[in-house]
């Protein structure tokens, strides 16, 4: 009997069973280097141009090219979109201004149109590029690069993007623009796709692979690896456990497809019958990255499962990077000032127990370092999460994208005090983040649609 996409959800992961490599390294920079009274590190140059192995590269056959999702320092998660009925992955490593041809993996069979595997056996901060084949070797998809994350000691700056909301402005070329600089990593933030209006008809799959498709997504994903979470279209607008009908069936089938599009690890909590989303990513002393679930765990007043918001606690607490960097689909701002409290059941705001408690933990803790980043509501900003006196004022977050959706005129429009809100505008972005661990801080540049830098600031974290 054929083996279902339900099947698999149900198992945990649609992932192989995993290949292991041995590569060798570039290396990651040893740290921290507070103490040295020198620059911080940066990453080692790579090869200038992309890797193009034998074989013809086909749109038909790979129209998304691979997805590279949650990579560690020694292993990487691997996707793509594909006609074949089975695909191998063939891998380069960085030597010197080359990339080096070194592995064939096992042939991996593809479900639903889609081939999954994990790449372990990496050496940690070290540029590689892989791209699909078909089976019988004819043609292959474009190449994707990729860079293992920092080593437990490793320190140097990290550069990463962001954005969120993709329903319009198709190709999403602020995506493409960023890519051309191959940052580390570039997080999703929610609504990468728009499954609304949904029905047992619903075509998931036409929906990622119509978004996969298109230059910036796979622009991004031939540059770097992504971190993803989700927010409600994923599955259907506004969508609640209580409220929607036939929400079982719609987010097992939701949640199935988002994790064949953007491979994940399987997180904390669970979803029905698969594990949860919520996730640590480690880039050694310089970065956590907390990724949240801020839409599949809420239920009534409580916004985030007391087993998730307990682990974000414990986990700001116990860790030792300079920077603790946590992805939330919505913001956790106050943000009255602009929007009173219209919508605010579908943010931070609207669950002001649960706000306070993890504002406060951070406050009463002394943690340094910690930066939000949301998306959601299609403006950009950088903010400090309390009104001057809140306890939240020398916290800060950002808001990123979006990429394509409706532009929110009402952050365009506000004229009041700025103090709270010193970057607030609406246009399609991508954000750049600048992390420099030995200067503590991060410098936040949001990139349109024309390549330009719109706003920057540095934030002292």
């Amino acid at each position: 009997m054929s083996t279902s996409r339900r099947d698999l959800l149900k198992s945990g992961s649609l992932l192989g069973a995993g290949a292991v490599l041995g590569l060798p390294a570039c290396g990651d920079k040893d740290g921290p280097g507070t103490d040295s009274g020198l620059p911080t590190p940066t990453r080692d140059p790579e090869p200038e141009g992309a890797w193009e192995p034998e074989g013809t590269e086909d749109l038909e056959v790979f129209p998304a090219g691979v997805q590279v999702g949650d990579v560690t320092e020694g292993a990487a998660l691997l996707s793509t979109w594909t006609g074949a009925s089975e695909v191998v992955f063939r891998v380069a490593v960085q030597d010197g201004s080359d990339w080096v041809h070194q592995v064939e993996t096992e042939a991996v069979a593809v479900v639903g149109g889609v081939a999954q595997l994990e790449l372990a056996g990496l050496e940690a901060d070290t540029a590689y590029s892989v791209v699909a084949v078909d089976a019988g070797g004819s043609v292959r998809s474009r190449s994707s690069r990729f860079r293992t994350a920092l080593g437990p000691d490793g320190w140097r700056v990290v550069v990463f993007g962001a954005t969120s909301c993709l329903g319009g402005n198709e190709p999403w070329p602020s995506m493409s623009a960023l890519a051309a600089e191959r940052p580390d990593f570039f997080c999703l933030l929610g609504d990468t796709i728009y499954a609304d209006n949904w029905e047992p008809a619903f075509d998931f799959a036409a929906h990622w692979a119509f978004n996969l498709s298109q230059a910036g997504l796979r622009d991004i994903s031939a540059s770097t690896s992504l971190v993803a979470t989700w927010d409600d279209h994923e599955v259907d607008n506004n969508w609640s456990w209580a409220e929607t009908e036939g929400i079982e069936e719609r987010v097992a089938e939701g949640l199935s497809w988002f994790r064949a599009a953007l491979p994940q690890r399987d997180g904390g909590g669970s979803l029905g019958e698969a594990p949860g989303l919520w996730r640590r990513l480690s880039w050694g002393a310089v970065l956590d990255v907390f990724v949240l679930d801020c839409r599949g765990e809420r239920d009534g007043s409580t916004y985030l499962s007391e087993e998730q918001l307990a682990w974000l606690e414990a986990g700001l607490s116990a860790s030792t990077a300079r920077f603790k960097i946590i992805l939330s689909s919505v913001p956790i701002t106050d943000l009255t000032a602009i929007f009173g409290t219209v919508a605010s059941e579908d943010r931070w705001q609207g669950y002001p127990a649960q706000r306070g408690r993890i504002i406060d933990h951070v406050a009463n803790e002394g943690i340094q370092g910690v930066l939000w980043i949301a998306g959601d509501l299609h403006y950009a900003a950088a903010n400090r999460l309390d009104p001057e006196g809140g306890t939240g004022w020398e916290q800060w977050e950002v808001m990123v994208g979006p990429g394509g959706s409706f532009l929110n005129i009402g952050a365009g429009l506000y004229e009041g005090d700025r103090s709270q809100f010193p970057v607030l505008f609406d246009a399609w972005n991508s954000t750049r983040f600048e992390c420099d661990p030995g200067t503590g801080t991060i410098h936040v540049s949001w990139i349109g649609d024309d390549g330009a830098v719109l706003d920057e600031i540095t934030l002292e974290l």
